[in-house]
């Protein structure tokens, strides 16, 4: 068969992934087609495209995910390939062979292929069939709460349940108590089912302390089949990675070769083509477990680009045009170290839930040699409920780990997001943590340093993030005001009080007031903290300051009454307080209120039943994940003031609960 050459691929997804493929296609002189739901009308990816196709409203059930809108964009732009990205449809054998069957060619493993891997069940008895060792589990066809519940059961807690189709975390729950079982089966099949369209789950034993290491495979359709070496992706939070790197540190060379070999063998007894992924679990006595293939592009598949000098989106467009692999596995080296963190719209503070809002600001730190930044937002894109969280990934390679580390922590504390809370902070202070430079990084790894690495984000600079509002304050007023405009800078009309604010600064409360001494100095008090600051330079937008001798520059955005204030040293979100405090009644205490915003998808209590404190009230959903909101007094469900498919924010009021004792039998 003689390769075809591509004049037009419509890449079905958005964000980053979207215009990651649409540089390729372009660099490769292959004109490209957008798709857009309603929530994606203005995003960056529409524009970047040569043509961008509507396809649907905002929830991707009824866009992303819906597969003849998908191919009817195809037909009516002529494309003559669909490179799918990762998630939505990425991974669904029925979409890949709607392609086929429409006269399209799909960028990624045959249809065949993608069935057997995509669904996790066939794939764990290939991949044992093929000698490679898997977990103990359950991946029966009987997929009954009561069946999945005797399975857990019989293999013993803990376990972990896993979607059959998809990845990215989405389904995944572990069990540790047998009260767990049921709630964890429930949610784990919805969230599988609106995620892939495919609810069906299976159970395998969850091994502690392991190291998550995966290897890039890549074949051609002429038998050719290679390995791109492994990637370490330990680094996790709700069992989805935030950190990847390549190569896997402190591995030793015969675990390294045996990882990679294991993986191309079976590749090779499958058949695979284009790009994949296989996964595996490392326990810290060095046995080996598989978990999965993945049968598309992955969101780390820029670490392997880094150490290998290699474009994968290029390699995956030349073997679906039917092109012979153009370099053999002697040819393939890794050079240097890269590392990825990802960016996500969320608070680690509270559970890493997702946050919304619109992006007012968005910087990316200057061209750094070996630095690469992919994102899918821009200033004024609004990030919603409907789509995964991640808004940018930050690459580094350097010639060691060291190296590529320091690179990639610069970037991060020189790039800034403003109008969207990010787990950037975050992110710094878990490259920054001891054990994580020295390389000794374990799944369970973040939830076990939490509190540490939660107390290190900009805590210790909060009440510095108070003097920067409080000059910019003062420096406002000032400059709005055409009469103190024109009065020297430390003329008071009152000798008994210096002008004051009430600031909250990571959830707590700073009196803060001000002193302008002239010559740009200013005194600035934070409780019982004085601080002497000297303004070199104020705009609107960024303040250049002296504090106790050491310049800073910070940049500073205002929306109403929260101020953004972001510099190298972290990353604040700071809101002006009323000056008379807000009378609250004691009932106001006893609602349940949303914790992020979301749509409800499901009441659990009625009115007028009794609750427990911490019992089940209703179930949120948003970005692809969900949210149980418990009860945080006991007492009588007074009033339910949402009802399924409703769209809140957080801080809605959705129960009230009256507080009373236990009601007498």
């Amino acid at each position: 068969m003689s390769p075809r050459t591509f004049k037009r691929i419509l890449i079905a997804n958005r964000g980053e992934i979207a215009l990651r493929v649409m540089r390729t296609s372009r660099a490769m002189g292959i004109a490209t087609v957008a798709v857009y739901s309603e929530a994606d009308l203005h995003s960056p990816h529409t524009r970047f495209a040569d043509e961008a196709v509507y396809i649907g409203a905002s929830p991707s059930s009824e866009s992303y995910l819906n597969i003849e809108r998908v191919l009817d964009a195809a037909r009516r732009t002529q494309s003559d390939a669909i490179h799918p990205g990762y998630g939505f449809l990425s991974e669904s054998s029925i979409f890949a062979r709607a392609c086929l069957d429409a006269g399209v060619t799909f960028i990624g493993p045959s249809p065949e292929i993608m069935g057997r891997m995509g669904d996790k069940t066939v794939a764990r008895s290939m991949a044992e069939a093929a000698g490679l060792p898997i977990l103990p589990g359950y991946d029966g066809k009987d997929q009954s709460p009561e069946a999945l519940r005797d399975a857990i059961l019989a293999l013993g807690l803990p376990v972990m349940i896993k979607e059959a189709a998809g990845g990215g975390g989405k389904g995944m729950r572990v069990v540790r108590d047998v009260g767990e079982i049921g709630p964890a089966i429930a949610a784990a099949e919805r969230e599988a089912s609106r995620a892939f369209g495919d609810g069906r789950l299976f159970v395998e034993k969850l091994v502690e302390r392991a190291r998550h290491i995966e290897v890039q495979i890549l074949g051609d359709q002429h038998g050719n089949l290679v390995h791109l070496f492994e990637r370490d992706c330990s680094l996790q939070r709700r069992h989805q990675k935030i950190i990847e790197e390549s190569p896997a540190p402190g591995l030793p060379t015969e675990l390294r070769d045996r990882l990679c070999q294991l993986a191309v063998a079976l590749g090779r007894s499958i058949g695979y083509d284009n790009a994949g992924t296989v996964e595996f679990l490392v326990t810290p006595t060095g046995e080996v477990f598989f978990i999965e293939v993945n049968t598309r592009l992955q969101v780390e598949h820029p670490v392997t680009e880094m150490v290998t000098g290699l474009d994968l989106v290029r390699l995956q467009i030349g073997v679906a045009e039917g092109r012979v692999l153009p370099i053999s596995q002697a040819e393939i080296h890794s050079t240097g170290h890269a590392i990825e963190a990802r960016l996500y719209a969320e608070n680690p503070a509270n559970g890493f839930l997702p946050a919304t809002g619109t992006v007012k600001d968005w910087i990316v730190a200057n061209a750094i040699d070996g630095m690469r930044v992919e994102s899918g937002v821009e200033r004024g894109v609004d990030v919603g409920i409907h789509y995964d969280p991640l808004l940018a990934k930050f690459i580094a390679h350097g010639s060691d780990r060291d190296g590529a580390l320091r690179k990639l922590v610069y970037g991060l504390r020189h790039s800034l997001l403003h109008g969207v809370s990010t787990n950037r902070d975050f992110l710094i202070c878990l490259l920054a943590h001891r054990e994580v430079c020295e390389g000794k990084v374990e799944t369970e790894f973040i939830e076990k340093h939490l509190p540490e690495l939660i107390g290190d984000a900009g805590e210790g600079h909060r009440e510095l993030a108070a003097v920067v509002v409080a000059v910019h304050l003062g420096r406002s007023w000032r400059a709005e005001n055409a009469l103190t405009s024109r009065l020297p800078a430390s003329y008071r009309n009152s000798p008994y009080r210096l002008p004051s604010v009430s600031l909250e600064v990571l959830g707590e409360t700073c009196e803060v007031s001000w002193q302008d001494t002239g010559d740009d100095r200013i005194n600035v008090f934070v409780g019982e903290l004085k601080f002497v600051v000297r303004a070199l330079d104020c705009s609107a937008r960024e303040a250049r300051l002296e504090i106790g001798g050491v310049q800073h520059t910070f940049r500073i955005l205002r929306d109403q009454e929260t101020y953004f204030v972001s510099s190298t040293l972290g990353d604040w979100r700071v809101v002006r307080l009323p000056r008379f405090p807000i009378r609250q009644r004691d009932s106001d205490l006893e609602m349940a209120n949303a914790p992020m915003p979301g749509q409800v998808l499901k009441i659990l209590i009625e009115t007028g039943q009794y609750v427990e404190v911490g019992e089940a009230l209703v179930i949120l959903e948003a970005m692809k994940m969900e949210q149980t909101v418990r009860a945080s007094v006991a007492g009588v469900v007074e009033a339910i003031l949402v009802s399924p498919g409703a769209l809140v924010s957080p801080g809605d009021l959705l129960v009230r609960i009256t507080g009373v004792e236990e009601p007498k039998e």
